[in-house]
């Protein structure tokens, strides 16, 4: 919401002549003082919503990234192999994924080999 140049000029004029030449000053500097303190009252509203929510987010933040560090630490000492042992090999821990089972024919390729022979004599 903002106000345009010339509703700045309608505001001063309705003034001008509401209020007269002599009491427009008074209240153009009554009128900044206002706004001033409007101003420094929005300001330590921000700063105490500031110092009240970021900076205790920020203590959980860098309590977390401790924690983090902490955790990525142990997992490496725990992954670590032990002291003097033999390199393993990761490969061989791997369970091997079991072989298909073979499919049953299908009808036509039984059909053909079931299919009893004839033999007939010629003489």
């Amino acid at each position: 919401m903002s106000i345009s140049f010339s509703e700045i000029i309608v505001i001063f004029l309705v003034a001008l002549v509401l209020f007269g030449p002599e009491q427009l000053p008074v209240l153009a500097r009554s009128l900044g003082k206002i706004v001033g303190e409007l101003k420094r009252g929005s300001d330590s509203v921000r700063r105490e919503f500031y110092n009240s929510v970021y900076k205790p987010a920020d203590e959980v933040r860098r309590d977390l990234s401790i924690d983090n560090r902490a955790l990525r630490a142990l997992k490496a000492e725990i992954m670590a192999p032990p002291i003097g042992s033999a390199p393993t090999n990761h490969r061989a821990l791997q369970v091997p994924e079991p072989e298909p089972k073979p499919q049953p024919p299908s009808d036509s390729a039984r059909s053909a080999s079931d299919s009893p022979t004839i033999q007939t004599e010629t003489k």
